[in-house]
């Protein structure tokens, strides 16, 4: 299963979604690799750092993007695309590939009119792939009495894209882990609100996928064993 993480900006938190998906399906016993396209390459330097074993693939150009992936699927279960600060070629050859596409927002007026762009290459991605990717919206580093964050949960129904029930708030655990690291599921003692949060988002986005996508690989390797 292809998982990738877009927007039309940065900031808005894809790296650090990408890292804990990655690492969650991993510590789950799953056989996952992530793929960093991003110029900044935060994700792939917290992987390595957080998970030496996993597989980390840096792709630069649609043509290594669509290399890198296509080889990844066929020995993984999942594999975890970090999508740039943006969407160009890079990223539509991503979301052409993946079966699940998750866009996080933050609580700005900004975010607010990238999801209306992104949605707009979602479709793009759908009308080619006869629906997929399926699209996710995820309501990131939310703030609890923020009147912005209100808005935007208000809003978000309304941008055309299904959007996740579970959101991640704007906590201190999520820096902490990336200056160590590490995630905030392998942090629970210190984190324990933020990986409720991860597990309960997660879970909520990969219910049924995890099972199946499994069994899926487990018979393709027994068919080409």
């Amino acid at each position: 299963m292809n998982i990738v993480f877009a927007n039309t900006k940065g900031g808005v938190g894809k790296s650090t979604l990408a890292v804990h998906l990655a690492i969650w399906l991993h510590d789950q016993g799953k056989k996952v690799a992530l793929v960093d396209t991003d110029k900044q390459c935060s994700s792939s330097h917290w992987i390595t750092e957080a998970e030496p074993k996993m597989t980390v693939r840096v792709a630069g150009t649609p043509e290594i993007c669509l290399k890198e992936v296509q080889e990844l699927a066929r020995d993984h279960e999942f594999v975890v695309g970090d999508g740039p600060g943006g969407l160009d070629d890079v990223s539509r050859t991503l979301l052409i590939l993946a079966d699940l596409a998750l866009l996080p927002i933050t609580p700005s007026i900004l975010d607010l009119r990238s999801v209306q762009q992104a949605t707009g290459i979602l479709g793009y991605a759908q009308g080619i792939n006869g629906g997929k990717p399926l699209g996710r919206l995820v309501l990131n580093k939310m703030r609890k009495r923020n009147r912005i964050s209100g808005e935007l949960r208000a809003a978000a129904p309304g941008l055309g894209i299904d959007v996740a029930g579970s959101v991640i708030r704007d906590l201190q655990a999520y820096r902490d882990a990336a200056q160590q690291g590490t995630v905030v599921t392998r942090m629970i003692r210190e984190a324990k609100h933020a990986a409720h949060e991860m597990d309960t988002l997660f879970a909520e986005l990969l219910s049924g996928h995890v099972r199946k996508q499994t069994q899926n690989f487990t018979n393709k390797e027994m068919k080409h064993g």
